[in-house]
């Protein structure tokens, strides 16, 4: 990690909304190449809270090398604390005058000392105007903007602090600076896979199609090859009503098979994912590393970036990206067929799934998942 430098960016705003709460940190020689936008919302008496601020701050003093890291702080006293609602009024009554997060940190660092004596103390110790601090401190304008991101947090369905947001993705609880930078770091990695391999590299058949076969395939399992010729089956019948589309899912028991789907998603990026993944199926032997370098060779890929990739795990994130689609979709096991939305465990039966799809053309547009 080469020495990183921080730079806070502090709107001046009339009314103590976004920007003020809002900090981005950026290497010293401003070569970020990813942005990452993290929406915090967070409550200064809430003790996990505490814990999350202090890696919270760390990470915009010392983003991750070649990253655009940009907190945004939302208020969400929770009921439970009394003190609360004052702390967040005197943090965006510091907003006023420009240090919000060093309100921030006075604040968390001084939770069981939250009274009004307190908060102006905090005030007079940061050399903030004292009259236009209490001012503020009880203005309409400045508990109106709190109200607003309560508001905004249960639009969400925040309802425990924190709760942050990594890029529009929802984390609950405290985590570590290496976690966080862990989040942040997968999170780009991943969207960086997603752009480089779409899902269109991973599909055949007609993008406007009105039925899509998703197939949750292991292309190291012995099932997958008679699942796919199902498929096959199908499609032959709809060749212009049907799309198909692969989906990752490498089975832990399988010693191989994420280093077999990383090398199947390297033939992707080269345009060449079902040739690629054909061939695999048909030899299944092929799993470690020379023979998947030697596979791509015959087929013609441009070797010395295919092995590069397959060495450096660079889209072992895109795997991922499928893996936990499967997770959050309550998809364990491999072979899973979806059409449209209905699930097959295991090797459908050819009429099963001719059925499935016969049904879904016939649904009107209007009612289709």
């Amino acid at each position: 990690m080469s020495a990183l430098a921080i730079v806070f960016l502090a709107a001046q705003l009339v009314a103590p909304v976004d920007a003020s709460m809002t900090a981005t940190a950026t290497t010293a020689a401003a070569t970020a190449t990813a942005t990452v936008d993290i929406l915090l919302f967070s409550d200064f008496q809430c003790p996990f809270c505490a814990q999350l601020s202090g890696p919270i701050r760390e990470l915009q003093r010392t983003p991750p090398a070649g990253f655009d890291v940009r907190v945004r702080f939302m208020h969400f006293p929770l009921g439970i604390h009394p003190n609360a609602p004052l702390a967040h009024q005197a943090a965006l009554a510091a907003a006023e005058q420009h240090k919000f997060w060093e309100m921030h940190d006075l604040l968390f660092a001084n939770r069981s000392h939250a009274q009004r004596a307190d908060v102006v103390g905090y005030a007079a110790q940061l050399g903030l105007d004292l009259e236009q601090f209490q001012n503020d401190l009880d203005s309409d304008r400045i508990k109106a903007a709190i109200e607003r991101d309560q508001a905004e947090g249960k639009r969400r369905g925040v309802d425990a602090t924190p709760t942050f947001y990594v890029n529009g993705k929802e984390y609950v609880g405290a985590r570590s600076l290496a976690q966080l930078r862990q989040i942040v770091e997968g999170d780009v990695l991943r969207t960086r896979a997603l752009t480089e391999i779409p899902d269109t590299s991973l599909s055949r058949g007609p993008a406007d199609a009105p039925v899509t076969i998703e197939v949750f395939a292991d292309l190291q399992s012995p099932v997958t090859k008679p699942a796919l010729a199902v498929v096959d089956a199908v499609v032959a019948r709809h060749p212009h009503d049907v799309r198909v589309q692969f989906r990752n899912m490498p089975l832990v028991f399988h010693r191989n098979a994420e280093a077999v789907h990383e090398a199947a998603m390297s033939a992707a990026r080269q345009g060449r994912f079902w040739e690629f993944a054909g061939s695999l199926l048909d030899h299944p032997d092929t799993a470690d590393e020379p023979a998947l370098v030697a596979l791509a060779r015959r087929l013609g890929l441009d070797e010395p970036r295919f092995a590069e990739a397959l060495h450096d795990h660079r889209f072992a994130p895109r795997v991922a990206v499928d893996v936990e689609d499967a997770e959050r979709r309550g998809v364990r096991g491999s072979p899973a067929i979806v059409v449209n939305g209905r699930r097959f465990d295991g090797v459908p039966s050819l009429s099963a799934l001719t059925g499935s799809v016969d049904a879904a053309l016939a649904t009107p547009p209007s009612k289709r998942p």
